[in-house]
């Protein structure tokens, strides 16, 4: 497992959510990330980001918090291709958690695409629960699946 260094993302890491954005399966619009990112924006998101501990400190992935009704929102989890697989998925998911306590939530929710196996395993051994299917929910027409957990987040079969 790789252990990044995890801090809160501004507008000033634009350049690098972008790149890594442009991978995504489901990637978000240059207008909206910046208007996220602004120090005036009235958005409730949070972005959170692992960056690599060599002197450069690249970005390598990156999550978004948000809120829906009472509880936290993962509305994007992205790591960059070369580094999947390494952990750092799971560390920015316990970074979102730890946030979503600090804002009072109790629960954290998020949807992912049906045939995302890889990602429904990582939210699956970090006590994600399958609630609902949402037909056509992404532009493709492919499903959605809402899952939640019970915050903080607990890793499965853990001893």
């Amino acid at each position: 497992m790789y252990v990044p260094e995890i801090d809160f993302l501004t507008f000033e890491n634009l350049p690098e959510i972008l790149r890594i954005n442009a991978e995504s399966s489901c990637s978000w619009s240059e207008e909206v990330i910046r208007s996220d990112l602004r120090k005036d924006s009235s958005s409730e998101t949070t972005y959170i980001g692992a960056f690599a501990t060599t002197a450069e400190a690249p970005l390598l992935g990156y999550a978004v918090l948000g809120r829906e009704k009472r509880a936290g929102l993962l509305m994007a989890l992205v790591v960059e291709s070369l580094h999947r697989r390494m952990g750092i998925g799971r560390q920015l998911l316990v970074a979102v958690s730890d946030c979503a306590l600090y804002l009072n939530f109790r629960r954290l929710k998020l949807k992912v695409r049906k045939s995302n196996s890889g990602a429904i395993a990582l939210y699956s051994q970090m006590s994600f629960i399958g609630e609902t299917v949402r037909r056509g929910y992404y532009s493709n027409g492919e499903d959605a699946i809402i899952m939640s957990a019970g915050l903080p987040l607990r890793l499965r079969n853990a001893r």
